[in-house]
């Protein structure tokens, strides 16, 4: 089946690398060896090289199993432009580029072959197979196979179907979310022959998970909206619920100056592939889509994902997040939610009158699991990674984290020692009527405001004297204060401290 030639050079010379990822060479040379695989490796792991790598030094055709059309354009145009003969089949053809590559599988000319799950077990396509070498069946986005997992696809589970006429050919299942329950499932349903099984790490480091709930939907628009328009030159996805929420969404983000486009799969093939492309291109820097945008979509430096609304469970969040930050540098996902986004989803459940009882109940149980991840206040990124049944420990760098460490900080500041009154009542006579109560405190306890940069207050001398006390402790201190007549609140709509003097 080899056709001969060396993993190293194969990378260097087809993909100009020099470097393999982790598990990358061990499940190349595994697959290379005619063995089959499951291969669970986090968004941006690096999964299609192990299949093309392989295709490459293999001596007949590989065909690889995809739901993604977006991802098939996508490889196919990459690899060709690498010198691989590689072809796709499905829908998006034309009749005579159809006839073109069915001909080319059959002379032996095409390399890597992509197909989606239900073409792959037609009658007349395994016809076709069988005229022609096939040394590797890969199958992408395997955890499409499971009823347990959060995409389940029937056709997937007729795959297996294709080992009764290719039952020398090697499988390899590729996915990036599956708990140990779905990665039994893909093995078990592909009917994978004592596999080699590679599980890489679950954690995205440089992805800073942030959880809000805000059950008001104007309020919700409005931090959206903020976070969107503090990140103006940045590319960011926004997953809405269902298509009329993106398309509420996007004029609400132009009213504020944000430039974006509604992505969902009401959209003709023709319009979502013109926005993708404007997308990728950085034409179009945010996205308010439904889950049908960002699957196969190659855009390394996408800095944010928000969901505007609860996903439906953690697969898919942690699908829809691994999305941002590919390139490895710092990125936000930042999730709204609330109860009735709760009720929402169950409902749209229960209406499912397609799904069988218990894909329904699992799928109830996965989107409590949700709820509970968003009402948590223990460490986001280790409850994603014990739900992948990966060991971790508090990351330091989520909401909650921040939270807990903030509040150790607060318990160690001081309760306000009798200078600081002398401090504070200086600092006001020294701004009389400039700041109201909050902005006072805000002056005192050092913090970074607007107005008192624009005013140059931050140079004061007495700016941040309190710093090292609560700020519940300062307003208790300004209030009794003001209420001993030490200070005073003065004017007609806005009221400003001065001295009582």
């Amino acid at each position: 089946m080899k056709k001969g030639g060396d993993i190293q050079d194969t990378l260097e010379k087809y993909f100009h690398l020099t470097d393999f990822r982790p598990n990358q060479s061990e499940i190349i040379r595994e697959i290379i060896s005619g063995r089959d695989v499951l291969a669970v490796m986090a968004t941006g792991g690096g999964k299609s090289l192990c299949y093309q790598l392989p295709a490459v030094m293999l001596s007949g055709m590989t065909v690889v199993i995809s739901p993604l059309i977006s991802l098939m354009k996508d490889q196919v145009d990459a690899l060709s432009s690498q010198g691989v003969n590689v072809a796709m089949l499905n829908s998006s053809l034309s009749y005579d580029r159809r006839k073109a590559t069915e001909s080319g599988i059959i002379s032996g000319n095409i390399r890597i072959l992509y197909v989606s799950p239900e073409r792959a077990v037609q009658p007349d396509f395994v016809d076709l197979l069988q005229k022609t070498e096939v040394s590797l069946f890969a199958v992408d986005e395997a955890h499409c196979i499971s009823m347990w997992g959060h995409q389940f696809r029937p056709e997937y589970r007729r795959i297996k179907g294709l080992r009764a006429f290719f039952p020398d050919v090697p499988f390899a299942a590729f996915t990036a979310t599956a708990t140990k329950r779905v990665r039994e499932d893909i093995v078990s349903e592909l009917k994978l022959k004592d596999p080699a099984v590679f599980i890489g790490s679950f954690d995205r480091p440089n992805l800073h998970y942030s959880v809000c709930k805000e059950p008001h939907r104007t309020e919700r628009l409005k931090k959206i909206a903020e976070y969107a328009g503090a990140h103006a030159d940045e590319s960011g996805i926004i997953y809405c619920f269902s298509r009329a929420d993106t398309e509420e969404l996007c004029p609400y983000l132009g009213k504020n100056r944000i430039v974006s486009l509604p992505y969902h799969a009401g959209m003709s093939a023709r319009d979502r592939a013109k926005i993708q492309e404007l997308f990728t291109s950085n034409e179009v820097r945010v996205i308010c889509a439904t889950v049908a945008f960002g699957m196969g979509i190659d855009k390394p430096d996408v800095r944010y994902v928000i969901h505007a609304h609860l996903p439906k469970d953690i697969e898919s969040y942690y699908q829809e997040t691994g999305r941002a930050g590919r390139d490895g540098l710092p990125s936000e996902c930042l999730m709204f939610y609330s109860a009735g986004d709760l009720a929402k989803m169950l409902h749209m459940m229960d209406a499912d009158a397609g799904e069988s009882a218990v894909h329904l109940q699992n799928g109830r149980e996965r989107l409590y699991q949700l709820y509970a991840f968003c009402e948590s206040k223990e460490c986001r990124r280790k409850l994603i990674l014990d739900y992948f049944g990966e060991a971790s420990i508090d990351c330091g760098n989520c909401d909650n984290c921040q939270k807990k460490t903030a509040r150790k900080e607060a318990s160690k500041k001081t309760p306000p020692h009798p200078e600081i009154e002398a401090d504070i009542l200086f600092a006001a006579g020294e701004m009389e009527g400039v700041l109201t109560t909050q902005e006072f405190v805000s002056f005192l306890m050092g913090a970074e405001r607007l107005k008192t940069k624009t005013l140059g207050l931050n140079r004061h001398k007495c700016y941040g004297c309190a710093k090292l006390c609560k700020r519940e402790d300062i307003e208790k201190l300004v209030n009794s204060l003001i209420s001993s007549g030490k200070l005073r609140l003065r004017g007609k709509s806005v009221m400003k401290i001065y001295s009582g003097k």
